[in-house]
């Protein structure tokens, strides 16, 4: 683009540069005769490479201003600028070369025809490798779409320009992508995902702004009738031809309300993957739309998990152990540890929020490893004061269970602490324990053989297969609170407490009953063969010394 008031400069440069190709291409030529003419222009025509651009025009700061107008305003920063002046003396502060990124600058007299073609094809080259550097930086390869950082700023553009406050942005997730990897290899994968992104683009159209901004996952900005939820999962309907393969997938996804005013493209996709994730527990291959409830909840969970972490540092955790009794005899059998947290204010965080977060962050090993030493230590000290048979049950999460040094952590708590291995009883839920039968199988039997026992906790919520459970080498079965709670109720199809009774005396199992709370539930767990039990009707969880004195108080008083 020439941008000039005098026309015998449009003239010139047109007759030097007519007819030559430059890095392999022919020039096409745009005249503006004024910086407001020039300004127009570049409304309408998006792809200029080069302007070589006069200083002093209608006004003295004409072409400065239109300098800041091409980079702040229209934010064209591939665009080379050549300043040139008629004015020999002229030239420009370094401090306004740099502020206004001008490329070079030349006065009139300079730019013989020769220096004008050098001139230029330096100005194009830059160009040119500028678009490239931009490609990598802001689009992605294989779909040939923006990425995740060209989709915030094509965002904050749009939300900044005030006229699209009534768009969403989405975020859609293609489901078990990784699986079709694994599957089918990472160049089918990759064909896939190429195949997704092309009907997207053809079926959601230019106005919308498409993205890819993970590995299957793809960013969209539009208004809420262009990307209504029903809409775009409906593109996934029919199958995707791969290769001369048919594929059918699902997608998943999260999205914003309107997004309004002061919002920016960050915020928005923070929001849209928060209900992308709540879409994927539990409207998987469907949407959820964010609400602030959602931000409100994960904004507690991160505040809960750091308080956590310093609670872990500050040693704010601690351990309380809850009796076991023997339901026809009344003798206290055992002692479940579990796990406490007292925060700075002496109030306290159920045990249902904080292990949550632990298993996620990660922190449950370390916190369950923890645990299980200070329940190996404290067992030590009951044995000393008189117990010698009492049995110590400790939780183990799934993480902890799994984690490739449990049995080498677990070998190294029994002897630092020289405990009795076959006093020490460790519980895992029925939902581990029916995972992955065979490794399960395998490092329970390894566990037995350290000559620790075994209990499944809160058996009868999942979904146990009878011949599984057979095999594994478990010693005690764990009747869930909620269906001791039953008992008093006239239930359909008879109490499950009772089916698990009789499913443990069945395979020669003991069956314990946590969570009771009166003698009536107590002697209806005894009448149906239960033979141990825990809960508030004996003792709350209590601290070591409180045990102790609970403790011989029961034996001073056993009626």
């Amino acid at each position: 683009m020439v941008v000039d008031d005098e026309p015998d400069v449009h003239r010139a440069t047109t007759f030097a540069l007519a007819g030559i190709k430059i890095l392999g291409r022919s020039l096409q030529f745009l005249h503006a005769y004024s910086a407001a003419e020039a300004t127009q222009l570049l409304r309408t025509e998006p792809d200029v490479a080069v302007v070589l651009l006069d200083v002093v025009m209608e006004r003295e700061d004409a072409g400065l201003a239109l300098v800041k107008t091409i980079r702040h305003d229209f934010k064209l920063t591939e665009l080379r600028i050549i300043l040139r002046t008629g004015q020999p003396g002229y030239a420009p502060e370094i401090e306004t070369i740099h502020d206004f990124d001008i490329n070079d600058y030349k006065t009139k007299s300079e730019l013989t025809r020769t220096k004008l073609y050098a001139t230029v094809t330096a100005a194009l080259r830059a160009y040119d490798q500028i678009r490239k550097l931009d490609e990598l930086a802001f689009y992605d390869r294989l779909s040939q779409l923006p990425n995740r950082n060209k989709f915030l700023d094509l965002s904050d553009e749009r939300l900044a320009s005030g006229r699209h406050s009534a768009e969403v942005i989405a975020i859609l997730d293609i489901d078990d992508f990784s699986e079709i990897n694994d599957a089918l290899g990472h160049q089918q994968g990759d064909r896939l995902l190429q195949a997704v992104a092309d009907r997207l683009k053809q079926k959601l159209g230019s106005e919308v702004i498409l993205a890819r901004i993970g590995g299957d996952t793809f960013g969209l900005m539009g208004t809420a009738a262009e990307l209504e939820p029903a809409r775009v999962l409906s593109l996934f309907r029919d199958p995707f031809l791969v290769n001369e393969d048919s594929m059918v997938v699902t997608a998943t996804m999260g999205l914003t309300k309107a997004l309004g005013g002061g919002v920016t493209g960050r915020d928005a996709i923070k929001d849209a993957n928060i209900a992308l994730k709540r879409a994927k527990k539990s409207r998987r291959g469907s949407f959820v739309m964010y609400s602030t409830e959602m931000g409100s909840d994960i904004r507690e969970r991160v505040r809960l998990l750091q308080n956590l972490r310093s609670a872990v540092e500050s040693e704010r955790l601690f351990v309380v152990y809850q009796p076991q009794v023997n339901l026809a005899s009344g003798a206290v059998v055992g002692v479940e540890a579990l796990i406490r947290w007292r925060k700075e204010d002496g109030s306290f965080v159920a045990p249902d929020r904080f292990i949550p977060l632990a298993e996620a962050s990660g922190m449950i090993v370390a916190i369950g490893d923890w645990v299980l030493r200070m329940a190996c230590r404290e067992l030590v000290r009951f044995q000393a004061l008189g117990l010698p048979t009492l049995r110590m049950s400790v939780n183990v999460s799934q993480i902890q269970f799994r984690h490739p040094d449990f049995l080498e952590k677990l070998n190294a708590a029994l002897l630092d602490t020289g405990i009795n291995p076959r006093y020490l009883e460790l519980e895992i839920t029925e939902s581990v324990a029916m995972e992955d039968a065979d490794f399960m199988l395998e490092t329970l039997h390894m566990v037995r053989e350290l000559g620790i026992s075994i209990a499944i906790d809160d058996f009868g919520t999942g979904y146990s297969s009878l011949s599984q459970l057979r095999q594994l080498p478990i010693d005690r079965l764990k009747i869930d609170r909620a269906f001791v709670g039953e008992l008093s109720q006239q239930v359909s199809g008879g109490h499950i407490a009772a089916m698990v009774i009789e499913l443990g005396r069945n395979l020669k199992l003991t069956v314990i009953a946590e969570g009771i709370e009166d003698e009536g539930q107590a002697q209806s767990l005894l009448g149906l063969g239960c033979h141990e039990g825990q809960g508030y009707l004996y003792a709350k969880p209590l601290l070591p010394a409180q045990f102790t004195e609970w403790y011989q108080a029961r034996v001073a008083n056993p009626g």
